[in-house]
């Protein structure tokens, strides 16, 4: 046999193996494995909103053919969204929640908290130093959302999620902390020193409860001249029914994605047409608008809510993808789906929706 007849066999053997290797050769599991990390990074970045008020950190572990998606998160439905892009991906995995989902379940029910300090630093960090975010003053109701060490982060009145030391507020439960939200506000107007040498600093609101009586941070009542604070009643504000009154011109407009006009708007975009008509001018999108106001409301806690305010829904793409104008008694008016209509939260109501009270995330308030 010639050198060239060797030559020619070796290679017609290597090729036999290797095309008897690659038939076995699928993708390699890293491959598979980087795109299924990738995808769920590119979901936590589009789940978008100021991470200042929230966030969404979910990883994957992946063992053979199950997928454990972990990390925190503060709803499910965009947690969801992720499973549903990975199948849509072509990843036929089993997928196990086992995502942390905040705020934290509080023992006796003491979830929630008054600044008890005459103002206190919410850092983005549990440290006593740095990482500032924003301040919480004497008097503001915070939802708790973990505890860490000596620290506490908690949800303050504007959204900043932020850590503060555990002795600068008084835990309640929910029905104390809702006194804090309902009625008529003293809007103190003026640092005042009060006769136990604590300072009310100018921007502190408390409850008024009438007779020149607030409820203080301790929870006891204190009489006090109203020459140190202006008193505001948000429930009788009359553009709270002005502003009802714009958005029900819309009604039974088409939807139309991106609309403003009297041809047919977009969710946001009656939103914000309703309060641009009175004179309020708010952002263009949902997730937007959503960075914008007073917290009034979440699951579970609905007491604060007022007609005018506005309401926001969770959605599988993103954190935000839907809004809508409270008209009270669990009814929004909304753009979606068929046009601009009129529907309920609430169970007992003939216009209810269940897609509406699972979505819901929070509420806000844009006035007084």
């Amino acid at each position: 046999m010639g050198i060239t007849s060797i030559r020619t066999n070796v290679i017609l053997i290597l090729m036999f193996g290797i095309i008897t290797l690659s038939s076995c050769i699928h993708l390699p599991p890293n491959n598979k494995h980087a795109e299924i990390h990738a995808i769920i990074d590119k979901a936590n970045a589009e789940f978008y909103l100021d991470q200042r008020i929230w966030y969404q950190d979910v990883h994957a572990e992946i063992n053979g053919q199950t997928i454990l998606l972990t990390g925190e998160a503060f709803y499910s439905i965009p947690v969801k969204g992720i499973a549903r892009k990975l199948k849509q991906a072509g990843f036929k995995f089993e997928f196990i929640d086992s995502v942390h989902y905040l705020p934290e379940t509080f023992p006796d029910d003491l979830a929630y908290g008054i600044i008890s300090e005459p103002y206190v630093m919410g850092r983005y960090k549990p440290v006593g130093h740095k990482q500032e975010g924003t301040e919480m003053l004497w008097g503001e109701p915070v939802r708790l959302i973990r505890e860490k060490g000596d620290y506490l982060q908690v949800q303050s009145a504007i959204g900043y999620l932020g850590y503060i030391p555990k002795d600068a507020l008084r835990r309640v439960k929910l029905e104390e902390w809702n006194r804090y939200h309902v009625g008529e506000q003293a809007i103190f107007t003026k640092n005042v020193t009060l006769e136990n040498g604590l300072i009310i600093l100018m921007g502190t609101r408390l409850p008024y409860l009438g007779n020149d009586l607030l409820l203080l941070a301790d929870g006891n009542e204190l009489q006090l001249s109203p020459d140190h604070y202006k008193l505001i009643d948000p429930a009788n504000n009359p553009l709270r029914q002005e502003i009802l009154n714009s958005a029900e011109q819309y009604l039974d407009l088409p939807y139309v994605w991106g609309g403003r006009s009297a041809e047919g708007v977009d969710c946001s975009g009656l939103v914000m047409q309703s309060y641009a008509l009175n004179n309020i001018y708010l952002p263009r999108d949902s997730d937007e608008i959503a960075n914008v106001g007073r917290m009034v409301g979440y699951p579970g806690w609905m007491e604060a809510m007022l007609p005018g305010d506005i309401l926001f829904f969770a959605g599988s793409r993103r954190m935000i993808t839907h809004t809508a104008i409270y008209m009270g008694e669990g009814k929004v008016i909304h753009s979606l789906g068929k046009g601009v209509q009129i529907q309920s939260m609430n169970p007992d109501d003939p216009d209810y929706s269940s897609s509406l009270e699972r979505r819901f995330v929070f509420a806000k308030r844009i006035f007084e």
